[in-house]
């Protein structure tokens, strides 16, 4: 099973692509927070994780640059060639970014993050057709 569930904030504004069919392309970066003790005191450390949502209109993108969301998911990792090394990169393709953050001018705040009438699903598209 590939499952992932991460609950973190927002580092920027997503980059929004659409697709010649209509279908909205999300990327945006998440970072998620551990603490651990090193000799003796408490540090926090974030990862980064790179998002990458799926949907069927603009609308359904909410999340915004400082906000706190879960995102529901699985990681996909693709390769290519860069000046004749490979390069490797762990993705997570979503299947749900709820946005936690409360008190939102925006009412979209409160909703998933694609249409839950007309869900979009990963797997209806080939990798080629995602524009990151």
């Amino acid at each position: 099973m590939n499952k992932v569930l991460l609950v973190g904030r927002i580092g920027q504004d997503p980059e929004i692509r659409f697709s010649q069919n209509g279908t909205v392309f999300a990327r945006m970066t998440l970072a998620t927070e551990r603490s651990r003790k090193i000799d003796g005191k408490w540090v926090t450390e974030a990862d980064w994780h790179t998002v990458n949502q799926i949907a069927r209109s603009l609308s359904s993108v909410t999340a915004k640059k400082g906000d706190l969301v879960a995102v529901e998911g699985e990681l996909r990792t693709r390769s290519w060639d860069k000046d004749g090394e490979k390069r490797w990169s762990t993705e997570v393709a979503t299947v749900r970014v709820r946005v936690l953050t409360k008190n939102r001018k925006d009412k979209s705040a409160e909703t998933v993050g694609k249409d839950p009438e007309t869900p979009l699903e990963n797997d209806d598209l080939v990798a080629e057709e995602i524009p990151f």
